[in-house]
């Protein structure tokens, strides 16, 4: 993907009532083959300037405002992971990615411009020339605020979708958490994670809390606005970055306390 424009509805429901909405989307949405029994383990770094100038953003309700995150699904060093840059213009959320390998990742956290020997050949990727825009966008951008690696937010992401319209999605995530970036330059899906802190305002995510998202192009499908209805989904304005960095208070430089780590299962979700 390199880049797109589409509209992310974001809703948190119970265990139960997620089953109950993915049994419906099943009517109109296939499941992703990359599913699995238990979901699609997503582990996105984030990045941040020394005050949190993207954190900021996000939390005071900026209606045009951007993240930087390094999003990868494994720990297999030859696999790629992906630079992603995302904007929300006023409703709209726009997101430009770009692969990069490992080493490429390992060479730019620890503050330096990656050899062009570990971008993939732009030639032969659909949009080459716009992902090489994405990287420089990407370098540019981190540098102008100083970024570093910040937390990992890693969560098992089960998603429908449709061949004909890649925009057409809902997504359900569970088991949201956060570990803290640990400064090596590498990236490793999280053994451990915390997560949110229950009652906190405004996302209120308890820690067997699913979001649901419904993402789509244009205009959304009559029967989305069905389900809303159905199952009485109340949309919050919810960002996971935003969301641990304030539940920990992270950015007034609080550290997470190794007794509030619990298991995260994303290693069983890999086996």
């Amino acid at each position: 993907m390199g880049q797109s424009g589409r509209y992310e509805l974001k809703y948190v429901v119970d265990e139960e009532r997620a089953r109950a909405v993915a049994r419906h989307v099943q009517s109109y949405l296939r499941p992703s083959t990359h599913n699995g029994a238990r979901g699609h383990p997503v582990i996105s770094l984030y990045l941040d300037s020394p005050d949190f100038f993207f954190f900021r953003q996000g939390f005071g309700g900026h209606k045009n405002r951007i993240k930087l995150r390094i999003r990868f699904y494994d720990d297999e060093w030859k696999r790629p992971a992906f630079l992603e840059i995302k904007r929300r213009v006023g409703d709209v959320i726009c997101k430009d990615r770009a692969m990069i390998s490992r080493e490429g990742v390992r060479q730019f956290l620890n503050g330096g411009w990656p050899c062009p020997t570990y971008w993939p050949e732009a030639s032969v990727l659909a949009h080459g020339k716009r992902r090489l825009g994405v990287y420089n966008m990407f370098w540019s951008l981190a540098n102008r605020v100083r970024a570093r690696g910040v937390i990992y937010v890693s969560y098992l992401r089960e998603i429908f979708e449709t061949p004909d319209d890649e925009e057409l999605r809902v997504t359900l995530d569970r088991e949201i958490r956060a570990t803290l970036y640990d400064g090596s330059g590498r990236l490793h899906v999280p053994s451990r994670g915390v997560p949110p802190p229950p009652d906190k305002p405004p996302s209120y995510l308890s820690r067997d809390s699913v979001v649901v998202e419904l993402k789509f192009d244009d205009r959304a499908p009559t029967w989305m606005y069905d389900m809303v209805r159905r199952f009485d989904l109340q949309r919050r304005p919810l960002c996971k970055y935003c969301t641990l960095i304030d539940g920990f208070g992270l950015q007034w430089g609080n550290r997470l306390s190794p007794e509030q780590e619990i298991p995260l299962s994303l290693a069983a979700a890999l086996a």
